[in-house]
């Protein structure tokens, strides 16, 4: 058993935190009745202006009880702001009314308010704190307290487990969130979501982007827990990118674009496609660039590579040549660009760059640059950008030493390079000097590409390049990548998105338990032999 900050204390949890509103305090101020027959959530006349720019037009949104209703619409589209409203960190136009359970709930909301009131909330990033355990991130500012608040643990252990083990999620209330699964931190903020409501017969989970980095064979017990909170009569709002996982999970979608309703529909009677073109306002013609053509001439060989997971990888790529690696979660498939990168160290192995052979464990991201390598992480808030650097400071980055003559920054030109890339980009707003974490994920994503792109890398290595942007961005991210390959760059393109690694790669290299077991190409590289070759270990046996 872990012992934690909170868990260390005398017990006595301060008032001053647990002042504003228990749990049970939250479910008795909720507890007038409701009308059964109403929807769990309407929305009317939402609006909310910044400025000049409109981000929600005369929005109209119902949701049932108990459905999983899907929220879709590209980046800009107005669904954040919708969130935020809701959540009381937005105060949204004069006008808009809001009914929670057949209840009239005054706009604008607080956060306290929209708790007392059924909403919880559970974010993109969590919020989960990694250095308590899971019992206090549950529970911190709901405990149950006795004389002289004092909390109770045996009974908030007691409460905690019990809703863990409901849904199925096998880790103790007493372990670190730093030291849990990514699925199990998202399913840990999804049941503490399900206690904040669970005394309320209207509550509504907002799950926004729940699966933006959690593997894909991860994502099917995720939504096993969701299934299992709606059916218990709590209602969920899904925001995604991921249209499939919409496909599959939600009963309704409500698609925004432009900041206003097109249509809300029952998910089932409509098409992933027809979905797309209520998203983007018409077809996505050649959503995927025409071919490319990779040359003969080696860009970066790679022997013996080894590493906490994989083993003993041998790789070619050749210049303008698209080359996927792939597999489940814990393959190994993963950890390939890092391990080059030098981002994460390599136990053994050599890699060939440009005529120079260097030891794999030598490397460092100083190094690799200095090689011709480049690296586009998945995980973007943590590790690709820095979210409350400005976009100037991030693209500017790799490449800072042009803008400095004599000692001294050349700010002008930094900034004048740095517009031209947002604009060829088609970064919105093309604005330098906000910050990176104000932009969506989407235009986030073409600005962190712009980063690389400008140095006209070599070698170019890429985990999960369009994880959380929008179909529009998505094509946009690969129109730029063949780019890259047709100007002579070999990409190394790891993913578990298997129709994209298809339609992209030249060729594709499936890992099962740290080494490459199978590759394919040409006729063979489709959609559903990459599934198969990935899921069907006794094929490599």
């Amino acid at each position: 058993m872990h012992a934690s900050p909170l868990s260390r204390a005398s017990g006595i949890l301060d008032p001053q935190v647990t002042a504003p509103m228990t749990v049970e305090a939250a479910a008795a101020d909720a507890s007038q009745p409701t009308d059964p027959d109403a929807p769990a959530l309407a929305l009317v006349g939402l609006s909310k202006t910044f400025g000049s720019a409109r981000a929600l037009d005369d929005v109209h949104l119902e949701l049932r009880r108990g459905e999983v209703h899907g929220l879709v619409g590209r980046n800009g589209s107005g669904k954040s702001t919708l969130i935020k409203v809701l959540s009381g960190f937005h105060e949204p136009d004069p006008g808009a009314e809001l009914h929670v359970g057949g209840e009239h709930v005054p706009l604008p909301l607080v956060s306290a308010e929209a708790f007392r009131h059924g909403l919880a909330f559970v974010h993109q990033d969590l919020g989960l704190l990694p250095d308590m355990t899971v019992l206090e991130n549950v529970r911190i500012g709901r405990f149950s307290t006795g004389t002289g608040w004092r909390i109770r643990w045996r009974e908030e252990r007691r409460r905690v487990a019990a809703a863990l083990e409901r849904f199925d999620v096998k880790v103790s209330p007493d372990m670190l969130v730093g030291e849990l699964r990514e699925v199990d931190r998202a399913l840990v903020a999804i049941v503490r979501g399900f206690l904040d409501l669970q005394e309320r017969d209207h509550g509504i989970l907002v799950l926004d982007e729940p699966t933006a980095y959690l593997p894909r064979d991860s994502v099917e017990q995720l939504f096993s827990t969701v299934r299992s909170v709606a059916d218990a009569g709590t209602t969920v709002m899904f925001v995604s990118h991921r249209l499939p996982e919409v496909m599959d999970l939600t009963d309704r979608s409500t698609v925004l674009r432009d900041g206003k309703v097109v249509e809300t529909l029952v998910t089932k009677d409509c098409t992933e496609n027809q979905l797309i073109e209520l998203i983007l306002g018409g077809e996505l013609e050649d959503f995927y660039p025409e071919a490319h053509h990779a040359t003969s001439e080696l860009a970066m060989s790679v022997t013996g590579l080894s590493g906490p997971v994989v083993s003993d990888v041998d790789v070619d790529v050749h210049r303008g040549e698209i080359v996927g690696l792939t597999g489940i979660a814990g393959a190994g498939y993963d950890e390939v660009p890092y391990l080059l990168f030098g981002a994460s160290p390599a136990f053994a192995g050599s890699v060939w760059i440009d005529g120079a052979t260097v030891d794999a464990s030598s490397l460092s991201p100083l190094s690799a640059m200095g090689a011709g390598m480049a690296l586009l992480p998945a995980d973007r808030p943590r590790t690709s950008g820095v979210g409350d650097f400005t976009v100037k400071q991030n693209v500017s980055l790799p490449v800072l030493g042009r803008f400095f003559t004599g000692g001294r920054l050349r700010q002008t030109a930094e900034r004048s390079t740095v517009q031209r890339l947002l604009d060829s980009y088609t970064v919105r707003p093309a604005l330098p000097e906000s910050p990176l974490g104000e932009l969506s994920g989407g235009n986030q994503q073409k600005a962190l590409l712009a980063k690389w792109m400008q140095r006209e890398p070599p070698v170019l290595l890429l985990h999960e390049p369009t994880q959380g942007v929008d179909v529009g961005a998505k094509a946009d991210v690969f129109d730029r990548l063949k780019e890259a390959a047709d100007a002579g760059s070999a990409v190394l393109y790891c993913s578990a998105e298997y129709e994209d690694l298809a339609q992209m790669c030249d060729r594709v290299l499936v890992f099962q338990n740290g080494r490459v077991v199978a590759e394919l190409s040409g006729g063979e590289l489709t959609e559903d032999r990459l599934v198969e070759q990935c899921y069907r270990e006794e094929a490599h046996t």
